[in-house]
């Protein structure tokens, strides 16, 4: 059953694949570990494709659609085109949209027309959604094979956000088994790779996002992140990513054994090429006061604000105690306090807090249940769990507790929390500034 359900999934999406996105004889082979130029070489975009997928920010890219001086439907089937290429070198979308996303481009560009201007601040841009965020009449599987067949009767709040704002949902993207991997590897869709090192791993588990940008087959992304997921793939691809804080973005419409669970709490947030972009996503999501339609969230507005580097510290932990970095890290965070030192920022350095600790409680508010959960989820349907799920759903901390047991972990947690609130502050005092951020 299991078997010919991943069969017919497989089937869905290669058929969706975009038919003048093939690379035929052009498809390189495994020992090309780097494929990051292979869009640009391959011979099948064209110039403007080229140009409009590599020499433009998400930002730029709506101005220009704004003025009249791109399509929608230029910009689509340019982004369409290239997401394509980079799946049959990564492996990262789960299904193309193509006929609907360019019925939605042409739709955009007829109202441009009729009405003389853009439908909202996103009109025509091309936005790839990670496979988590459910999309009506359309599998949404949260990293278990038991959710196959699962056919969403709605869209993610999110999405319908972004799609009044004018976006164009076009690809949607892979993610790993539990979903609880910085890596992205499912029985399912197989493993994703790094377009820059194809024996590497493109992270996750917004995995199939940071592949897809990081070979510019998306301008911006929607991931999620509950330990790294979005900061991970961003990082592993070269691209921006931002976890914005809890309770900020709508997350109705995500699916998964975690929902439901208060004790660590997922977010969604973008992935983009350029970190204006961040702002944008940002901007127009809580332009639209989402806390009226979801009254979990916080009634904070979007800010904009100025920085003066000349009043910046930030902070810098070169060994978390717990993880030494290997030297190409330590050289790349060396490379990036120098970098701020000559834009004027103060750096300092900053002593770990109890790393280990911090690692123990979350990996324990992870699965307070003893990950039974997750494990019925695979035992079910003889779902073989995969290393990196073993791994974590066995960490030392991972056991089934009670309700007295919950509550005092999650006052742990606050003291946790608390104590390094307290410590930050007090290092503020004795230098007599304030600590903007830790790198």
């Amino acid at each position: 059953m299991a078997a010919s359900s991943i069969q017919q999934v497989l089937e869905i999406r290669d058929a969706s694949i975009p038919k003048d996105s093939l690379l035929g004889n052009a498809l390189p082979g495994s020992s090309l570990l780097d494929v990051s130029n292979i869009p640009r070489q391959c011979g099948l975009l064209s110039n403007d494709e080229i140009n409009i997928t590599e020499n433009y920010t998400a930002t730029q890219l709506v101005t220009l659609m704004a003025l009249g001086q791109l399509t929608a439907e230029q910009v689509l089937r340019a982004y369409l085109k290239r997401a394509g290429i980079a799946h049959q070198l990564t492996n990262c979308a789960t299904e193309f949209l193509g006929e609907v996303a360019i019925n939605r481009a042409k739709y955009l560009d007829e109202e441009f027309n009729r009405r003389g201007g853009p439908v909202g601040p996103l009109h025509g841009l091309p936005i790839s959604v990670k496979d988590l965020l459910i999309m009506r009449g359309r599998r949404s599987v949260a990293g278990y094979i038991k959710w196959i067949n699962r056919i969403a009767e709605d869209d993610a709040l999110i999405l319908k956000i972004l799609y009044e704002a004018g976006a164009i949902f076009y690809v949607r993207t892979t993610q790993p088994q539990s979903l609880m991997h910085l890596e992205c590897s499912s029985p399912i869709y197989g493993t994703t790779v790094n377009p820059f090192n194809r024996s590497l791993t493109c992270g996750g588990s917004s995995g199939g996002e940071g592949a897809l940008l990081g070979l510019k087959g998306s301008p911006m992304g929607i991931g999620t992140d509950i330990g790294g997921s979005i900061r991970s793939p961003a990082a592993n691809n070269g691209v921006y990513g931002l976890k914005p804080t809890t309770f900020r973005i709508p997350k109705q419409g995500l699916v998964g054994v975690q929902m439901g669970r208060e004790s660590i709490i997922t977010t969604i947030g973008p992935l983009a090429q350029a970190r204006e972009d961040i702002n944008l996503f940002m901007k127009t999501i809580l332009d639209t006061q989402p806390w009226l339609r979801d009254p979990s969230l916080v009634p904070i507005p979007w800010r904009l604000i100025t920085l003066d580097s000349k009043n910046l510290t930030v902070a810098v932990m070169w060994d978390d105690g717990v993880v030494h970095p290997h030297p190409p890290i330590t050289r790349a965070i060396q490379e990036t306090v120098e970098y701020l030192k000559k834009s004027g920022i103060r750096i300092i350095d900053w002593e770990p807090i109890d790393h280990q600790k911090g690692w123990d409680l979350i990996s324990a508010l992870y699965f307070c249940n003893g990950a039974e959960t997750e494990r019925n989820m695979m035992t079910e349907v003889n779902e073989e769990p995969l290393p990196l799920t073993e791994w974590i759903l066995n960490q030392p901390h991972v056991k089934k507790r009670n309700w007295t047991e919950m509550n005092e972990l999650i006052v742990e947690r606050e003291n946790y929390r608390n104590r390094y609130a307290h410590i930050w502050n007090e290092r503020e005092t004795s230098l007599n500034c304030s600590i903007d951020c830790i790198l």
